[in-house]
């Protein structure tokens, strides 16, 4: 988890179990549940349990 909370403020895009992709500014990371990102003027919750791959947008390299 250390590894997320050093990309807060930064674009990313989740993949998770399903397919779906959201993109989003990470805002926060709990450590015990899952992350919060912000899109637009939403901010939502992602489970960790629900979450195949992160990526960092700028730089196209896979965090988690």
């Amino acid at each position: 988890m250390h590894q997320l909370c050093r990309h807060q403020g930064q674009a990313v895009e989740v993949r998770d179990i399903h397919g779906r992709v959201q993109r989003g500014i990470l805002v926060g990371v709990d450590p015990a549940r899952g992350i919060f990102m912000r899109s637009g003027f939403r901010t939502f919750f992602i489970p960790f349990f629900l979450i195949a791959a992160i990526f960092l947008i700028s730089i196209g390299r896979r965090i988690f």
